[in-house]
């Protein structure tokens, strides 16, 4: 089989599965709506401990950022983490 025809059959496939993927997704019928809560903590350990008790409550980690404590002369910024969650409504 030459290059050629190896790309175009895994074209194919490809496609048969992002056809097969909606086709599925459509007939779920069901959607779910999310909702979304985004924090900011001024350390790991708090943010963690914040963490902990915001899985009980359902949330999901989506992503976290963080700043990095800054020193600009005589002049500090601490830095802080930002956590984004998501659960289901």
């Amino acid at each position: 089989m030459n290059a050629k025809t190896s790309l175009f059959a895994a074209a194919i496939v490809l496609s048969l599965l992002l056809a097969l993927t909606i086709y599925a997704q459509k007939q779920s019928g069901t959607r779910v709506i999310w909702e979304y809560h985004v924090w900011n903590s001024s350390s790991w350990q708090e943010a963690t401990g914040k963490l902990h008790s915001d899985g009980n409550e359902g949330w999901e980690l989506v992503s976290v950022t963080e700043t990095p404590t800054t020193y600009e002369g005589s002049i500090v910024r601490p830095g802080s983490v930002t956590i984004y969650l998501k659960r289901a409504r």
